[in-house]
């Protein structure tokens, strides 16, 4: 009975687990679970190698899209790159639209091939550095044979802010506006310029290798009214007579081809006078002509009585003033012609035929857009060569320039007395010459520095008309380099007829060069020169030349 009674029990118990393992009995017991897959490993970046691209063309665009898989401790070649795979492998890695990815541990280096190229590229570009560090030194240190003169001469109140190949002006927004006098091929690019306080850069470039860069102080345009009196050298003229007077001076028409009536301010011009307010772009861009494209001819319109939109009346705008335009004379019709620009001058305005008037629009109050009238500018031109010449050299052509909207009056300088100090930005292009044994570097590129200037005026005894005397220093390479160059600049007289003058560079043995200068400013009775605008070269020791403009105020 003892034996059955067990055998119960055992039966009873082995119901029990096997209801447990079914989920019945209530017992606590769990059964066996699902595995769970592994997470998904998220491919990284793999950084390629690229300091040597430069030399190596297409680097990026020989890897082609597609999936690579690697066992741990292998390597494989894609293009100009070894992709190894770290010993805690395996790696896979993808390639698309050049974009390398990678699971696993993966590094990237050049090949042995890559790594020859460019060491080879980076020996070319050494020697060309190096030799075109020497062709740049060798122009800078010739520009001071001309001083910018055939590029822009500042010599003569003509030329003020228009330049024989640029003119400077502003609208009444926005930055400073450089254009080459409509010259075909050149245009003002988005090039960056180095940042030059209270200064607005613009490069011009035709094609690839000639440029001028130009930096300028000029102010935004202001409106004013075309009727309102101000002061002018001490007298109070209205604008309209002001306008006529800049237009025949300006220009060289002759003052009766301008005239003003006073109490009006109606316009009268002759053919002559006519020319000269076009070709200043004084007249209404949409009732005159515009030129055609370089090269393509003249445009002419001829205005008379017929009922036609070049009728002998009508409104338009004159220097921004809004008005009516009238031919007085109509046998024969006037007429206004422009030739397009050619490689060696911008458009060119001829009138003929009859005098015009312009009578503002009073009812409207017009305004004038006037520009600054007291601004410089400076700069530099360079033809920087594509490739070596036939003698294995790299020749640059290399000239800096300045300017400015208002020489100061001779016959004012005479009355100057004291000193005046100015100062401003200077900038320009500079050369660095190679010197293994003095472990110097080749480089050329651009500079920015400071200019500081004394002008001491007529002694008081009245036995000279003094000098400007200077230096040039803090120069910035445009590669971020700070230099101690320093640049004396030697007294130069201040001329009685207030032409531009020059002077020496001298410190020493060390640094050796000239300048120039000029001085600028409206000549108000008594009042001293506004500012001071020039240019410079010099060699300092045996490996660093420069040349550049500066801008004291």
């Amino acid at each position: 009975m003892r034996t059955m009674k067990h055998l119960a029990l055992a039966a009873m118990a082995a119901t029990a687990l096997a209801l447990a393992g079914c989920g019945g009995g209530g017992g606590s017991t769990a059964g066996p679970t699902t595995p769970t897959d592994p997470a998904p490993v998220t491919p990284a970046s793999v950084t390629l190698p690229s300091d040597g691209n430069m030399y190596l063309p297409d680097a990026d665009t020989m890897l082609e899209d597609g999936t690579h898989s690697l066992a741990a401790g292998a390597s494989t070649t894609l293009g100009a790159y070894m992709l190894s795979c770290s010993d805690a492998g395996p790696c896979e890695i993808t390639i698309a639209d050049g974009e390398v990815t990678a699971t696993g541990e993966v590094t990237a280096a050049y090949t042995a091939t890559a790594k020859a190229a460019i060491t080879a590229g980076q020996k070319v570009a050494a020697a060309e550095l190096k030799d075109r560090a020497t062709g740049l030194a060798s122009a800078l240190a010739d520009v001071s044979g001309g001083w910018g003169v055939a590029i822009h001469d500042p010599g003569t109140p003509a030329a003020q802010s228009k330049g024989s190949d640029f003119e400077v002006s502003r609208g009444l927004t926005g930055d400073a506006m450089i254009s080459n006098g409509g010259k075909s091929g050149w245009e003002t690019n988005g090039a960056a310029v180095m940042a030059l306080s209270g200064w607005t850069g613009k490069v011009l470039t035709n094609g690839k290798t000639q440029s001028y860069t130009v930096y300028t102080d000029i102010a935004a345009a202001k409106r004013k009214a075309y009727d309102k009196a101000y002061s002018n050298d001490g007298t109070t003229e209205t604008i309209p007579k002001v306008l006529s007077d800049a237009i025949a001076a300006d220009n060289n028409a002759s003052v009766t081809d301008v005239a003003v009536a006073e109490t009006t301010g109606v316009l009268t011009l002759t053919p002559a006078g006519m020319t000269v307010a076009a070709n200043a772009e004084l007249l209404d861009p949409a009732q005159f002509p515009q030129p055609k494209a370089a090269g393509k001819g003249s445009n002419t319109y001829t205005f008379n009585d017929a009922p036609t939109k070049n009728a002998s009346s009508f409104k338009g705008t004159f220097h921004g003033a809004s008005g009516t335009y009238h031919c007085v004379a109509t046998t024969p019709a006037c007429t206004v012609s422009v030739t397009a620009p050619s490689t060696t001058s911008g458009p060119v305005y001829t009138a003929a035929a009859g005098n015009w008037t312009f009578t503002p629009d009073t009812k409207n109050n017009p305004q004038i857009v006037a520009q600054d009238a007291d601004h410089m500018h400076f700069g530099w031109w360079i033809d920087d060569p594509a490739k070596r010449a036939v003698g294995d050299e790299f020749l640059y052509d290399a000239q800096v320039f300045y300017g400015g909207s208002n020489i100061f009056p001779a016959a004012n300088i005479a009355a100057l007395l004291g000193d005046a100090t100015y100062t401003g930005p200077a900038a320009g292009l500079y050369a660095v010459t190679a010197n293994a044994a003095k472990e110097i570097a080749a480089a050329h590129g651009e500079f920015t520095a400071t200019a500081t200037l004394t002008a001491k005026f007529l002694d008081d005894d009245g036995t000279n008309l003094g000098s400007v005397s200077g230096k040039v220093g803090s120069f910035v390479r445009d590669d971020g380099v700070a230099n101690d160059w320093a640049l004396a600049l030697m007294p130069a007289t201040i001329g009685a007829t207030g032409a531009s003058t020059t002077g020496k560079i001298q410190d020493g043995s060390k640094v050796t060069g000239g300048w120039r200068y000029q001085l600028y400013g409206p000549g108000t009775a008594g009042a001293n020169p506004t500012g001071i605008a020039g240019a410079f070269n010099a060699t300092i020791g045996t490996n660093v030349t420069v040349a550049g403009g500066f801008g004291a105020k």
